[in-house]
C-alpha cells in the first residue's frame, strides 16, 4: 500500500515554500499527493500542482478534489494537460460534485445526472476527441494522454457513479469499517451495472490519523477534518445509532461551518463537535489503536489510504504515519 497524502496550501504559506515541501514530501516516501482545490481558504491549486511538478521527478499529482462547476471541463482538462506534460506523465484527476469551492459561493453541488455528463464531456476532451456542450462541439488543442480519473463519493448514488465510471473511487466520509464496507458495495453495484471488473475501480479513503507521542492531543490535530465531515453527516436523513445521538452537534456543525476555513488547524467551528464524535469520524490515539484502525479498513475493501497532512511539523507527522504503515498490527488492537 502506498503512502499518499491529502494537503492544501496555506494563504500564510509561500509558494516557494510550499515547492520545497512537495520535494521533501517525495524523500519522505510520498507516492501520492492530492492537493486540496478550496479558493476561498487555500491558495490556487493548479500554481500548486505545477510548482510541486517541477520540484518532484516521482511524486503523482493531482487536484484532490476539484468540481466541474467553478472551474468548467474544458478548463479543467487544459490545466491537468499543463500538469501531466511538466511532470513527465505523473497527473491524476480527482473529481467531486462541490464542497468547499462551490458551497462557500452560496451554490448547489453537482446533481448526479450533471455530474455524469460533466465525467463523460471530461473522459472525452482528456483522450483527444471532442466533446458536445450545449450544442456546441468542444475540443482541446492539445491532450494530457492518460489521466487517471478519481471520483470523491460517499452516499450511495455518488458510489455507484465512481462503480460505472471512473478510474478510482477517493472515498470519504467516518471512519468506520461498517461504513465503508457499505461503500465499498454500492460501488461495486456501480460497477455491475455498467458490465466492468472490480479491479477496474481503484478504492482509496481519505482516513484522518494522528498518533499520540505521549505529550499531545492527537484528537487536536484531527478535529478540523472531522468537523467538516460532521458538517456533510447533518444532510443524511439515516445515519447509524452511534453517530445518530450526535445529531445536535452535526447540525451544529453545519450551521456554524465558516468555508473560509476549510479544514484549517485554527478554524474556530472545530470547537463544534466534541471529543467523542471527533473520536468516531477520525482516527486518533495510540499506534496500536491507529494501525488496528487502519487494518480493518483495508479488510473493508479499501487499497489505498489518504492522509490528510495538516501543519504544524507536517514532516514529522509523515515520519509517524509511514512508521505506522511499516509496523506490524498487534493482534487484537483496536
Amino acid at each position: 500500500m502506498g503512502l499518499d497524502v491529502s494537503i492544501g496550501i496555506s494563504p500564510r504559506e509561500s509558494l516557494a515554500d510550499w515547492m520545497r515541501l512537495a520535494s521533501e514530501l517525495e524523500a519522505g516516501g510520498v507516492d501520492r499527493i492530492w492537493l486540496i482545490d478550496s479558493q476561498l481558504a487555500m491558495k490556487d491549486v493548479y500554481a500548486g500542482l505545477i510548482t510541486a511538478a517541477l520540484n518532484t521527478s516521482t511524486v503523482e499529482l493531482g487536484p484532490g478534489v476539484t468540481n466541474l462547476l467553478t472551474r468548467d471541463p474544458t478548463v479543467t482538462a487544459s490545466a491537468i494537460a499543463a500538469v501531466s506534460e511538466v511532470s513527465g506523465g505523473r497527473a491524476l484527476l480527482g473529481v467531486g460534485a462541490g464542497d468547499s469551492a462551490v458551497k462557500g459561493l452560496g451554490r448547489r453541488p453537482s446533481r448526479i445526472a450533471e455530474l455524469e455528463e460533466g465525467l463523460g464531456r471530461l473522459r472525452r476532451l482528456l483522450g483527444g476527441a471532442p466533446a458536445n456542450a450545449d450544442g456546441e462541439t468542444l475540443s482541446l488543442p492539445y491532450a494530457p494522454g492518460d489521466v487517471r480519473l478519481h471520483l470523491a463519493v460517499s452516499r450511495p448514488r455518488m458510489c455507484r457513479l465512481a462503480g460505472r465510471v471512473a478510474d478510482g473511487a477517493i472515498i470519504m466520509g467516518p471512519a468506520t469499517s461498517e461504513l465503508v464496507r457499505e461503500q465499498v458495495g454500492w460501488i461495486h453495484e456501480g460497477v455491475i451495472e455498467s458490465g466492468r471488473d472490480a479491479s477496474e475501480v481503484e478504492l482509496s479513503f481519505v482516513a484522518p490519523t494522528s498518533i499520540e507521542d505521549g505529550s499531545d492531543d492527537p484528537l487536536r490535530d484531527v478535529r478540523s477534518w472531522a468537523s467538516a465531515q460532521a458538517r456533510l453527516l447533518a444532510d443524511v436523513a439515516e445515519l447509524p445509532p452511534t453517530l445518530e445521538q450526535h445529531r445536535e452537534e452535526l447540525t451544529r456543525a453545519k450551521t456554524g461551518y465558516d468555508y473560509g476555513e476549510h479544514l484549517s488547524t485554527r478554524a474556530s467551528h472545530q470547537d463544534s463537535i466534541s471529543d467523542e464524535l471527533t473520536a468516531k469520524l477520525a482516527i486518533a490515539g495510540s499506534a496500536e489503536r491507529c494501525a488496528g484502525r487502519l487494518k480493518e479498513l483495508r479488510a473493508a475493501g479499501i487499497e489505498r489510504l489518504i492522509f490528510p497532512l495538516t501543519p504544524p511539523a507536517r514532516l514529522a507527522r509523515l515520519e509517524k504515519l509511514r512508521e505506522l504503515l511499516q509496523s506490524p498490527v498487534p493482534k487484537g488492537a483496536r
